[in-house]
This record gives C-alpha cells, structure tokens and sequence, in this order.
C-alpha cells in the first residue's frame, strides 16, 4: 500500500537523520585512524598510537606513517620492532640509505655504538651520485643530531656531483649548530665563488650568526677571511663587496668608505658607488663620512658624470651637519649661506639645483631671521623658465610656509590653494590641502578646516590621511564647547606659535589653556605640543618624557600609536638606547597592530633584533647597487 506523501517525505527525513547519525569513522575509517593516531603521539601515548599506525601503514606505507611508527616503537623503547622496520623499509625503498641512519639510530638507544657505526660508515660508503640521495641522507643524519656525520654526507655527494652549490649552503648551516664558525664563514664564502647568485642569501645567513650591532669577533673573523681572499684574488669584486657590506653592518661607514674608495679606483667606477654611500651616511647622520664620499666625488673633476650631484649632496650633508646642532652658531650658519651661494654660482640656477634654492631659502627664513631673502628666492625660483609645474608646485607650498611663519596666513592659504587646484588627484594637492585646513584651523574656522579634513581622510598617501583623521576628531571632540577663547581656539593659536618657531610664546599660550581649562579634552594633545617643541630644540630626554605622560595618562587615546612610535624614535636616533627602542616598537607592533606605523615599526624592531632579510632600508638599497 502507497503511504500518503507527507508520509512518505517523513519516512525520508527519518532515514537521513539516522545515517548521519552513523559514527564518521564507519565510513571514513582511514582519516579517523590517522586523527587517532596522531593525538595518541601527541599526548605521548606511544602504546595505543602504534595500534593505529600499523593498521594505516600496512594499508598505505608511506613516509610518514613510516616516520611515525618508528618513533612509537622507540618510545615504547621496542627496538626489535624499530629495527625490523627500518631494514623492512630500506628494502622496500630499493635500498635508500638514509634508512640504514634509523638502524643506526636504533641500534645507538640499544648502547650497540660500534654496530650502529658500521650503519653510519654503510650509508655514506653507499651513497649513490644523486642530488636528492645526498640531501635526504643527510637530512636522516641531521634528525637523529649525527651532525658530522652529515657534514660528511653533503662533502662526499659535492665530490660526486657538479650541484651549482656544492653543499656549502647547508653545510654552513651544519657548522654553525655546531659553533664551528670559522667553518660556517669559509662555507658561506666557499658558496659565493661557486655561485655570486647566493649573495643575499649568504649575507643573511651570516647575519643570522654574528652581531654586527655589538662587539662580536665574528665579525673579526669574517673581517680577517674576506681580506685574505681579497688579497689572494685582487681583481674579484665579490668579496671587496662583502667587506663593504660588513662595514655598513657594523655601521662603520668609514671603513665602508676606505673600500669603496678603492675599488673605485681600482675598476675606474667614476664615484657611483661613492654617491650611494655617502647618501646613506647623511640618512646616518655620518657627516664627516658623507662630506669625504662627496668630497672624494667632486675631485674626480668637473667633466665626471656625478660632478653636480657630488656638489649638492656636500651642501646637504653641511646643512643637515649643522642644523643637527642644538645651537648653531651664527658663525656656522653663515658658512653654511655662503657655500649655498658658492655652489649655486658654480652650478647654476636650473631644475636639478632647485633644491639648493629651497634649502639655501629655509635657511635664511628658520635660522638666519631674514625672511625677506628666503621670500624673493622662491619668487625667483618659481618663475624660472623651463621649471616643471611639481618642481614650481613644491617651491609654492614652501614659499607658503614662509607666509605662515611671517604670520601671514591668508596669503599662505592662497599659494596652497593654487597647488590645491593643479594637482586635485596628487597627494602633493592634498598636501597643499592639508596645509589650507590647517591654516582655517590657526585662523579658528574650524567647521571649514574640518571639511576640507573629512576629504582628505580618503587620500592614497597614509599620513596625509592620518594626520587629517587626527586634527578632524581633535575638532570634533572640542569643538561644542569652544567660544572665542576657549580651549580649541587656545590651542589653534599655540599650534600657529610653534608653526612660526615661537616656541616661548607656544608654550605659554598652553600653560594658559591647563590653567583655565584643566578638564578639557586636549590634555594629550597639550603634551604633544611640548614634546614636538622640546624635540625641535634638541632637548631630548624631556621630549621623550612627555611621550611618556601620553602614555601614561591617556593609554586609549588616538596619539598612543605615535607616541610609542615616536619615543621609539627617539631612542633609537637620539638617546641611543636600542633596548628601549626595541621594547616600544615591539609595543606597538602588539597593542597597535592597526597603526599606519606598523610596517616602519617592524622592519626597525627587525633591524635592532639583528634580522636583516630582504630590509628595504637605504643600507640594503646601497647594498643591491643602482636600478637597472
């Protein structure tokens, strides 16, 4: 009799609910077996685990089931078993030596020491000429920590094959686990002559084993075997190459200097490598090695191709030698306009000098007090025939900034208007906005300033968008309860003091604002303002004193992942203390993981820690040479 459908539709549902409720591993038994079998060595539970593993082996003998019977037999110290497995297996396998190393091993944990050398001795005596033979035999040694016995593999296959490595790779590798370094060095620079190619991967070997950062003979070591080869093969750029990138690890960029010196003039290189390495050392803040690499450049004669750049690159290293000073003198700052002037003459006012231009402008405008200088260089720099409209643009914005350090905002707010309008969809037009909404800010129209800083949120330059994110929510978050000398307004007004270099008056108009206001919602931007004028003046240990009062007293405000970015900084370039500035790096790589200073942060916590694989720091851009 035909059952009624919804009878029929329920006997269905039944019928599925009771074959999902069928046990999985009635019907998935061989995945299960395996799940089982390896929690059972997870947990240590040697005993049920080979229960398992000799059911899926006997099923599908592979390698790892292979590899995990064996260490249960092992653990259950079952070495008949063990040993009856890996003879089993060798047959199986035709023979692959790698499991004559597991006899061994076995007959080892049974106290036999001569028998399983004779295992050992078998291995390599039967080693074929075969690359992947050679690495998993030594791979077998290796796991059961017969390190040299491995060692032993890798040079009996580099004599049997032509590998295009010789084995030195892995077993630079072998000797150092050993603490064998003088072998891990030799190795490493062995695998160089054999094949240059390995260059980056030899230099991060070595840095994973000597500290360059700190007082290590190693690096004496490494010092002493690449000069020996250099000697011994004087026409050979590659280990001269090597010693450089030594030095600059070791940050002794004048002993990087001495070297490059010579193989410039040993390969007539015409002082490209030079350039490269004095731009680094000015990033270093090395002046006196950056002046020699430009100076040294510039003898080289006014027909050299890197004669004008040589010229510049001196004027830069002066300035940034000079400014770095906590009080230069009027005396050095003059020296300083003057060899502006000396190399401008010389090299003349065209595109590529446009830079000197600018820097010989900020020069007189921040530090020599004669604005109106600095104002008619920039007229006549942006009117120069032939200049391109970003080079005119940049000259602009700067010229810009002079206005507002004049206190003349609205003439500011025009140039960066123009810049604004010209370049809509570059981030230099959001720079130049950025700059206006600022300058609305310091003027207390505020609603506009924060309408121009709600579209830069959206930019594709992170710390345009950042720094609008920033000054946005600060006017949000004040701004209901401002009047004309309330505690935004206040605060507008010291933040145009400091944009002027008024620090005295920046810092009394703040007091002002805690003194009337003490409960406002700027406390942390008030201690900002101190740290940014106490770092401007070079006082550095009270700059990061008050990143530290952030910290502590608003741990869930917006300015916390910059000022642990900051204070990172700053004991990183300025208080020399590395341990401290790993300690907030490594603090913002774990509490800010969301911050636009992440990526900075954990390549710089890399660099402290000693890593130094595949770092797009100005080192390892001079390292990998110039951009086909």
């Amino acid at each position: 009799m035909n059952r009624p459908a919804p009878l029929r539709h329920l006997h269905t549902c039944a019928l599925l609910l009771l074959l999902a409720a069928v046990p999985f591993r009635l019907w998935a038994q061989p995945g299960t077996d395996e799940q089982i079998a390896a929690e059972y060595m997870r947990q240590g539970d040697y005993a049920k685990a080979i229960l398992y593993y000799e059911k899926l082996y006997d099923r599908q003998p592979s390698n790892l089931y292979y590899e995990q019977l064996l260490k249960a037999y092992v653990g259950v110290k079952d070495y008949g078993e063990a040993a009856k497995l890996a003879k089993e297996r060798q047959r199986r396998q035709g023979g692959d030596v790698q499991y004559l190393v597991d006899l061994g091993m076995v007959l080892k944990l049974q106290g036999d020491t001569a028998k399983a050398q004779q295992q050992f001795a078998k291995a390599l005596k039967d080693l074929p000429a075969d690359q992947a033979a050679v690495r998993n035999l030594a791979n077998a040694f290796t796991r059961t920590n017969e390190l040299d016995h491995a060692l032993q593999a890798y040079e009996k296959g580099r004599k049997l094959l032509d590998s295009g490595t010789g084995f030195f790779y892995e077993t630079a590798s072998l000797r150092a686990a050993k603490g064998d370094l003088p072998g891990m060095i030799n190795d490493y620079l062995d695998l160089l002559e054999v094949n240059p190619a390995y260059e980056q991967a030899v230099q991060n070997g070595l840095a994973r084993f000597i500290d360059f950062a700190a007082t290590d003979p190693r690096s004496d070591l490494l010092r002493t075997e690449l000069l020996r080869r250099i000697q011994k093969n004087p026409d050979n750029t590659l280990f001269q190459e090597m010693l450089i990138w030594m030095y600059i690890q070791r940050k002794d960029l004048n002993g990087a200097f001495v070297q490059s010196r010579a193989m410039d003039k040993r390969f007539n290189e015409k002082g490209q490598r030079l350039m490269a390495l004095g731009d680094m050392a000015v990033n270093n803040q090395d002046w006196a090695t950056a002046a020699k690499c430009y100076e040294y450049v510039v003898a080289l004669g006014i027909n050299g191709p890197w004669y004008g750049p040589a010229r510049i690159g001196l004027v830069a290293a002066s300035d940034a030698r000079v400014k770095e000073l906590p009080e230069p003198t009027r005396e050095q700052l003059v020296q300083l306009r003057e060899l502006y002037g000396a190399t401008l003459a010389e090299l003349g006012w065209a595109p590529a000098t446009m830079k000197l231009v600018g820097g010989l402008a900020h020069l007189n405008a921040y530090y020599l007090d004669n604005i109106p200088a600095a104002d008619s260089l920039l007229q006549d720099a942006i009117r120069l025939p032939g200049l391109g409209r970003k080079e005119q643009a940049e000259l602009k914005l700067q010229l810009g900034d002079i206005h507002v350090l004049q206190g003349d905002i609205w003439e500011a707010s025009l140039l960066y208007s123009q810049v604004d309008l010209d370049f809509k969809q570059d981030i230099l037009g959001h720079e130049a906005r950025l700059r206006n909404a600022k300058v609305s800010f310091y003027a207390g129209d505020f609603l506009w300033a924060k309408a121009q800083l709600d579209v830069l949120k959206a930019s594709t330059s992170k710390l345009i968008a950042n720094d609008a994110l920033d000054l946005s929510l600060l006017i949000t978050d004040n701004l209901g309860a401002d009047t004309v000398n309330g505690p935004l307004n206040l605060f507008a007004k010291a933040q145009l003091f400091t944009a002027r270099h008024q620090y005295d008056s920046c810092l009394a108009v703040l007091d002002t604002l805690v003194a009337r206001f003490p409960l406002s919602n700027l406390g942390d931007d008030v201690l900002y303002e101190r740290f940014r004028i106490a770092q401007a003046r070079h006082r550095y240990s009270e700059a990061a004193a008050f990143l530290g009062k952030v910290l502590e007293l608003y741990p869930n405000d917006i300015l916390v992942d910059n000022a642990m970015f900051d204070l990172a900084r700053l004991y990183e370039n300025k208080l020399n203390d590395k341990e401290q500035a790993k300690k907030w790096y490594e603090k913002l790589l774990f509490e800010q993981s969301g911050s636009i200073f992440t990526a900075t942060a954990r390549e710089r916590y890399r660099r402290l820690r000693g890593d130094h694989d595949n770092l797009d720091t100005p080192e390892q851009q001079f390292l990998n040479g110039p951009t086909p």
